[in-house]
């Protein structure tokens, strides 16, 4: 099968795995259909997001030695299933165990197949990584309005049951793309290059928790509109996907790396300092953009120091430092703002930013 096949497959794999993050567009209509209040439906989410992180940790193990079609097909058979469940569901239980366990564990297996797929490219993988995590900030930039749009026109069963429909299509047509045979062992398993892993995962995590804040808090940040700041955010998410993993197969994955540690420290001093309005609102973006170019380049340099046997299975260990950033970031961020203020939590920020850099330097050595 051709590598630009692949590729693609895995795009749109990615694509269609990213509902859990337009979850908070339904949860004004769940919340008056239930009767429970919002605490309890962003738990939803947070079962959602450990579920998405344990697909990812299960499942790049998985994809390390079954073929990407087959658990495309899983993903594919989960997500809908788990949609379909939240259709019908009646109690918020129902939809922990559908949207958040069933959406949430599905998805991340689906991401962790397209990032491993691009991850084992023969060349170019800052590229290939590049594209498949920059569908995922797509995916999710597209269904969050197309979600209102329909929730507000057929209501919250009709709208779970046509993104089943579409997205089920979709991971139909990448199942069919992604490769059908198993993962070739090409080389001996080499010995676990344990000091740079860890380093990535402390990198990853503390590097992207003031951005997982922010996309909680955007509003309060920027003291503008929460729809204008969120919006910047996603902009330089996906830009910073986007440029960042080719830029890197150009500069090295060190020197770009270095550069988001720059760009973190840079976008968290307006914050820092109190910042409003249109500093503000550019401090987001830079922040956006450096938190999508850090989710690219992670798994780029993951897989320049493990062979391409273990690249599942160690990227799967290196995202959960993205995992526990966004369990408790965002939530330690609004408890500690309500007593102090942002600006202090961002100064802390920069505290993170310095030890995310400094797990940089300790890769790069």
């Amino acid at each position: 099968m051709s590598t630009a096949r692949a590729l693609t497959g895995a795009v749109l794999l990615d694509l269609a795995v990213s509902p859990l993050f337009a979850w908070d567009v339904v949860t004004g209509v769940l919340g008056r259909e239930l009767g429970v209040g919002h605490a309890v439906l962003a738990g939803v989410f947070s079962v959602g997001l450990l579920a998405f992180m344990l697909g990812v940790l299960l499942g790049g193990r998985a994809a390390d030695a079954v073929a990407p079609r087959r658990l495309a097909l899983v993903a594919l058979a989960g997500t809908v299933l788990g949609l379909l469940g939240s259709a019908a569901a009646s109690s918020v239980v129902v939809l922990f165990l559908t949207f958040g366990v069933l959406v949430g564990g599905s998805t991340g297996l689906g991401y962790a197949t397209a990032v491993r797929v691009a991850g084992t490219v023969a060349s170019g993988r800052g590229l290939a990584l590049g594209l498949v995590v920059s569908a995922y900030a797509a995916g999710t930039a597209v269904l969050a309005p197309v979600v209102s749009s329909l929730v507000g026109a057929v209501g919250r069963a009709a709208t779970f049951v046509v993104l089943a429909a579409a997205l089920g299509v979709l991971l139909a047509v990448a199942a069919v793309l992604v490769p059908g045979e198993r993962p070739a062992r090409t080389t001996r398993e080499k010995a676990r290059a344990t000091r740079p892993v860890v380093a990535l995962w402390l990198a990853f995590g503390l590097g992207s928790a003031p951005g997982l804040a922010a996309f909680a808090q955007a509003g309060n940040l920027s003291g503008a509109a929460v729809a204008l700041a969120v919006a910047l955010l996603n902009v330089g998410n996906f830009a910073g996907r986007l440029v960042a993993g080719p830029l890197s197969d150009r500069v090295g994955r060190r020197a770009a790396l270095h550069a988001n540690s720059g760009l973190l420290v840079l976008a968290c001093v307006p914050l820092a300092t109190g910042a409003t309005g249109p500093v503000a609102l550019v401090a987001l973006l830079l922040l956006g953009t450096q938190y999508g170019a850090l989710s690219a380049l992670i798994p780029a340099a993951t897989s320049d120091v493990v062979p391409p046997e273990r690249f599942g299975t160690t990227y799967g260990r290196v995202f959960t430092g993205w995992g526990v950033a966004g369990l408790v970031a965002p939530v330690t961020a609004a408890g500690v703002a309500g007593l102090v203020g942002y600006g202090v939590v961002y100064a802390g920020f920069l505290g993170l930013a310095a030890l995310s850099w400094a797990c940089v330097a300790a890769y790069a050595r």
